[in-house]
């Protein structure tokens, strides 16, 4: 079993991507900058963080005196910024941090610390000024963004606000306020500017990780308290989070439309989102997924972690190094980790890397190249194992077990429905060996309309390629693999598919407001096949504990006019075994409104309206005789 936590030992050859960014914050021309660290859940961003810390730690500097030289002078600070999501203002509390830091720093003596001190104080009166400080973030980020349009209102609190005087909040006669502490905008980045340069820093570097993890309104705090206070001369920010929640969250504080109306052309579309991100980081680097070969690669050193004594875990490490150099593109798997360990493997690491060699493909396909599911699966693997011989089920073959693992972390609905067709047919689906025959058949058969006649719901992108996948199952008797499955289900793969942060997001967002839902619904759009699944797992939950609530089934309905992957297969099936008199009426004139807008809609729902109208139920109420298969 492995932690999940985030490491600085390299298994995937991320050493590159630190040294990558390393090389950008040592080119002073480049300075002030913001690099974002871009990827989804659980691809690697806190480890590039935290290897770049490490690379630019004294202890660790290079012995050639040039590069030595280089890094002598270069502060490296790492903050998580979740950890402000409870303060009363993210932007002090950021600010107050990197201070902190600063202040412990070793360049730092006291004449510093006393000026570090100053600037805390000046910090604190921000707190107190929160919504004065508040009047003038806002119209500057409106600047940053429009290109210099301000709202006539907004600029003038924004004016009066950068002027403000503590006298104006607190008594004149208060002697014990030095004005000094006192601070706006400009007056900080200049104090803040030369504490750095009476330091000798050369470069000062800020690690923002987990950023994503927080609030809407924390994420741009964390922002604009970064662009406005922080980012002076020879400063580097390097800011790890997912993309798609920064945006999010942008669209969700500032409209589009407001900006069309301030800059007086509401037929001009403004992309804000985009205009906002670029003027915060201005170099994205996308962490990129993994390749078969990669995760091969990846899941054997985790192998060799779990197996090997640490001497001989670090002898592995530097001949991938080695291997590295010489050919980054093929697996560093069990030949190449057998020969380093003089071709004395332990029995169960040779299984193991056995088990990579025939696994890796198939996980990568089902798991998108990303790390923390590659890891997690593998628990979740071994648990499962472990259970299957404890149980002394000696016909349980790896890849079987595997492949219907995939299928149970992508989709879970048609992992249920498999369930439930080798419990009626002794292992034996008939249903996945007529879908296999047709997946062998040649390509100028409709297999998408074709697989749908067979198992609606079995003809999406995801599900043809995994019933492609080798093993084949027709002959596989498959009872015992869901036995393993049944009773741990959800403690072993609950872990597995934790819910990304977006897709919880964006749930939200559906289950919200009119003005959340459009937001959310864009950004579902750029979901993938697994993002797209867990979320109608979320709504499919929602729907279930609160059958009563109308805002879960008017998600789906979102999701369905939008033609949003399988979301019409997945609600029209969740109908069937909601109770009907638990359905509020409301959603019956909804399926009345839906079925009008294509045959496809009209044949699924079918069903579901004979279903309800054998109810007697409220919802029943609402549909007349003549209403099945959309004649109303």
């Amino acid at each position: 079993m492995w932690s999940d936590n985030e490491t600085t030992e390299d298994f995937l050859g991320f050493k590159v991507h630190a040294e990558l960014l390393k090389s950008v914050i040592l080119d002073k021309s480049l300075l002030p900058v913001t690099i974002g660290v871009f990827g989804d859940w659980g691809s690697g961003k806190t480890s590039i963080l935290k290897m770049l810390l490490a690379i630019l730690n004294p202890d660790s500097f290079p012995k050639e005196p040039q590069e030595k030289k280089q890094l002598e002078n270069i502060a490296c600070i790492y903050i998580n910024g979740w950890l402000f999501e409870g303060y009363d203002d993210a932007k002090a509390g950021l600010l107050s941090s990197v201070l902190n830091e600063l202040q412990s720093h070793k360049k730092f003596d006291q004449k510093l610390k006393d000026k570090a001190i100053s600037l805390m104080k000046s910090v604190n009166w921000m707190r107190l000024l929160h919504t004065t400080l508040n009047n003038v973030v806002i119209p500057t980020v409106l600047a940053y963004a429009s290109n210099g349009s301000i709202p006539p209102i907004v600029g003038t609190t924004a004016i009066n606000a950068i002027s403000i005087s503590p006298d104006d909040i607190f008594k004149k006669n208060d002697e014990t306020n030095d004005q000094t502490d006192v601070v706006d905008i400009r007056s900080f980045r200049t104090r803040f500017s030369e504490l750095l340069r009476e330091s000798n820093i050369d470069t000062l570097v800020i690690l923002i990780d987990d950023l994503d993890r927080c609030s809407p309104h924390r994420i741009i705090d964390n922002l604009e308290a970064i662009k406005l206070f922080l980012s002076v001369e020879n400063t580097a920010f390097v800011i790890g989070a997912d993309p798609r929640i920064v945006r999010y969250a942008i669209s969700t504080i500032y409209k589009p439309e407001d900006f069309q109306e301030v800059s007086g052309k509401p037929d001009e579309k403004t992309d804000i989102v985009t205009d906002y991100l670029e003027k915060m980081i201005q170099i994205p680097y996308y962490i990129p997924r993994l390749s078969p070969t990669e995760v091969q690669t990846y899941m054997s050193l985790l192998f060799c972690h779990r197996y090997l004594p640490a001497e001989a875990s670090r002898k592995i490490i530097a001949a991938l190094q080695k291997h590295k150099e010489k050919d980054r593109y093929t697996v560093f798997g069990f030949g190449a980790i057998k020969a380093a360990l003089d071709n004395s493997l332990p029995g169960e690491l040779d299984s193991s890397l056995k088990f990579c060699e025939i696994s890796a493909s198939l996980i990568t396909e089902g798991l998108k190249g990303n790390p923390r599911q590659v890891k997690r699966f593998l628990n979740a693997y071994i648990l499962r194992m472990k259970l299957a011989k404890i149980a002394h089920l000696e016909s349980i073959e790896d890849s079987v077990l595997v492949k219907l693992m995939i299928l149970e972390y992508v989709d879970g609905n048609l992992f249920n429905r498999l369930y439930l067709w080798q419990s009626q047919q002794e292992g034996f689906p008939k249903q996945i060996k007529e879908l296999e025959k047709l997946i062998l058949k040649p390509k100028v058969i409709d297999i998408e309309k074709e697989g749908e006649k067979i198992a609606p719901g079995w003809n999406s992108g995801f599900s043809l390629k995994w019933l492609a996948m080798e093993p084949l199952l027709a002959e596989k008797d498959l009872r015992d693999y869901f036995w393993i499955a049944r009773d741990r289900l959800q403690s072993t793969l609950s872990g597995v598919s934790m819910v990304p942060p977006i897709v919880r997001r964006v749930f939200e967002g559906l289950i919200g407001n009119e003005l959340k839902q459009n937001e959310a619904i864009n950004m579902v759009k750029t979901f993938n096949e697994i993002e797209i699944n867990s979320m109608m797992n979320l709504l499919t939950s929602q729907i279930e504990r609160h059958p009563e609530q109308e805002k879960g089934y008017e998600a789906f309905l979102l999701l369905i006019n939008e033609n949003i992957p399988n979301s019409l297969t997945v609600y029209t099936q969740l109908l069937m075994v909601i109770p009907a008199n638990s359905i509020p009426p409301a959603i019956g004139y909804q399926i009345q409104t839906i079925i009008k807008r294509s045959t496809k809609n009209q044949a699924a729902f079918a069903p579901v309206i004979e279903y309800i109208k054998k109810s007697k139920s409220r919802v029943a109420a609402t549909f007349g005789k003549d209403e099945v298969n959309g004649h109303i």
